[in-house]
C-alpha cells in the first residue's frame, strides 16, 4: 500500500499525521509526506556594499559622493534559485522531523513540491507517484467561509484519481480504544 499524507506545517496537519500513524504502522504502508511550497514566497536577497542583506523589494539610496549622487552597485547575496533551494530543503527537513516524531522506525519519503496552487501540485504529485490514497487535513469550513477562503481539500477531493481521506480538526489519534485490522495484501 502506498500513502501520501500532506502537510502545510500547521498544527492541524500535524494532527492528521498523528491520527494516521497507527494505521500506517499497521499496514506497513510505503508513505510519502508531501508539502507544497509556493515559489512566489521565495525571493532573492540583495546586499549593498557595507550594508546587511535586505529583501530585493527596496533599496535605500546611497550617500552622495563629491557632489554627485552615486549609488554603489547592489550585489545579489542570495539568488532566487538559492532561495528556492533553501525553501525546498527547509521544508523537507521539517517533514523529516514530523516523520521522526510520529513515524519513528518507518522509512518515510519526503517531498517539497513547488506550486502556486496546492491542490494542483498535490494532484500532479499523485499522478506521478500513483499512491493508493491521499490523506490531508481540513479546517472543516463550509459555506461562505469555504467560498471566501477556498478549500484545498475540496479541490483535491474533486480532482483526485485516487481515494482521499480528509482528517478534520476534531479527530483523535487513530486506534484509541479501537482495534486496528490491517488490510491483507494480495
Amino acid at each position: 500500500m502506498r500513502i501520501v499524507v500532506t502537510s502545510d506545517g500547521s498544527p492541524l496537519s500535524e494532527r492528521a499525521i498523528a491520527a494516521l500513524a497507527p494505521w500506517i504502522r499497521a499496514w506497513g504502508a510505503e508513505t510519502w509526506l508531501l508539502s507544497v511550497v509556493d515559489p512566489r514566497e521565495s525571493h532573492e536577497v540583495i546586499s549593498e556594499p557595507g550594508r546587511p542583506p535586505a529583501p530585493a523589494s527596496g533599496l535605500a539610496s546611497a550617500p552622495s559622493l563629491g557632489g554627485a549622487h552615486i549609488a554603489p552597485a547592489p550585489m545579489v547575496a542570495v539568488s532566487r534559485g538559492q532561495a528556492l533551494e533553501a525553501a525546498r530543503t527547509g521544508t523537507e527537513d521539517a517533514l523529516r522531523d514530523l516523520a521522526a516524531r510520529y513515524l519513528a522506525g518507518i522509512d518515510v519519503n519526503v517531498r517539497a513540491a513547488f506550486g502556486e496552487n496546492a491542490a494542483e501540485a498535490i494532484a500532479e504529485f499523485v499522478s506521478e507517484e500513483k499512491p493508493d490514497f491521499v490523506a490531508l487535513s481540513t479546517h472543516g469550513r463550509s459555506g461562505l467561509g469555504q467560498a471566501l477562503l477556498g478549500s484545498t481539500a475540496s479541490a483535491v477531493i474533486r480532482h483526485s484519481k485516487v481515494p482521499v481521506i480528509v482528517v478534520g480538526p476534531d479527530v483523535e489519534a487513530a486506534g484509541q480504544g479501537r482495534r486496528l485490522t490491517p488490510v491483507a495484501r494480495p
